[in-house]
């Protein structure tokens, strides 16, 4: 029978093995799980094929270029010295289309009304309609009433008194003004409510505004209104410079001469409803500019025949007119504020 110095022995020698052991058992565990992730990053498992779930999409429609140019030469002269590794999957986002309705008029009305237009609408074709106001100020407001889209302008050309005043808004202040104005309205969304202001300083060039270059030559302020970016890519309207939703601001102290233009142009993009297409190589894309199959968003009068592109990336194109795919876009971007769009799906996914 074992004394009490024999057991204590045992007993001690049991759990130096034993501790041994359970160390030995959690490094062989730690080794493992170390050695599987190693594994998974070294060869990463392929991501899910693309779901193609809308079918072949229609091509982009791209508006008529006011920069077309035949003799235009590119050169690529990013910081990589080359076109960029970009995803070769990209999303696609459903934009519901609005179907005409038998209360598509009572509706344009009541945002009429908002707009501070409470006068009898006249019909311009099918689907657009003309507000006239002649007091305070002649304004006239032109709405699809089928999707809301509108514009409102003010005669400002007649008016010495919003031609004569430099009474400008600092750009923080109508950036502030802006998304005010059109959330009191209630068109404001949140992809708006969170986009990005940018400001362009205005001359009144008879009968033209011209931009120019800073707050002291300028007779307007016209403030962009961009949306948010989706899954970290720029939404891009037709021309960069000038975005889908707009108010044109003058010098005027009065409050009715104030904002003298509004531009209003949104369809809504369901976020939860996507699906994933193939895109086709950048350096497809690229080849696409270079033979005159893009589309020149914007060209300055300083291009001259050729752009030297600096920056290639993925976005999505917004329309300014419905479109039922919110589609991705290669844009390419370079001096003098140059930009140009190539339609990003593979081309065996287009209609």
């Amino acid at each position: 029978m074992a004394n009490l110095t024999q057991t204590a022995y045992y007993t001690r020698r049991g759990l130096l093995f034993g501790g041994i052991a359970f160390i030995g058992i959690l490094v062989l565990r730690a080794s493992i799980t170390l050695g599987v992730a190693i594994y998974k990053q070294l060869n990463p498992a392929p991501p899910p094929p693309p779901t193609v779930a809308f079918g072949k999409l229609p091509p982009l429609s791209f508006p008529e270029s006011d920069f077309e140019n035949e003799n235009l030469n590119f050169r690529l002269e990013t910081i990589e010295d080359d076109l960029p590794q970009l995803d070769d999957v990209g999303k696609v986002y459903f934009m519901p289309k609005k179907e005409p309705s038998l209360t598509a008029l009572d509706e344009a009305r009541k945002k009429a009304d908002g707009l501070d237009f409470d006068s009898s609408p006249e019909a311009v074709d099918k689907f657009t309609y003309r507000w006239i106001k002649q007091s305070p100020l002649p304004k006239v407001l032109t709405m699809n009433i089928n999707n809301g889209n509108f514009i409102v302008s003010y005669p400002y050309t007649n008016d010495q008194e919003i031609l004569n005043a430099k009474y400008l808004p600092s750009t923080q202040q109508a950036a502030q003004e802006t998304k005010s104005f059109l959330s009191q309205k209630g068109f404001l969304p949140n992809d708006l409510a969170d986009g990005s202001a940018e400001f362009v300083y205005l001359r009144f060039d008879p009968p033209n505004l011209v931009e120019v270059n800073s707050l002291s030559e300028a007779d307007f302020l016209r403030v962009n209104l961009f949306r948010s970016d989706l899954d970290e890519l720029r939404i891009m309207p037709p021309n960069p410079k000038k975005s889908l939703v707009s108010l044109l601001f003058s010098g005027a102290r009065s409050t009715d001469k104030r904002i003298v233009g509004v531009d209003y142009f949104y369809f809504p993009t369901d976020k939860e409803t996507f699906a994933t297409y193939p895109l086709k190589p950048i350096a497809a894309a690229w080849e696409e500019l270079k033979n005159g199959q893009g589309y020149l968003a914007h060209v300055s009068r300083n291009t001259a025949n050729q752009a030297t592109i600096r920056r290639v990336g993925l976005g999505y194109f917004d329309s300014k007119l419905p479109q039922n795919f919110l589609q991705p876009i290669y844009i390419f971007q370079g001096d003098d504020n140059f930009f140009a769009y190539v339609s990003a799906l593979a081309p065996e996914w287009v209609q």
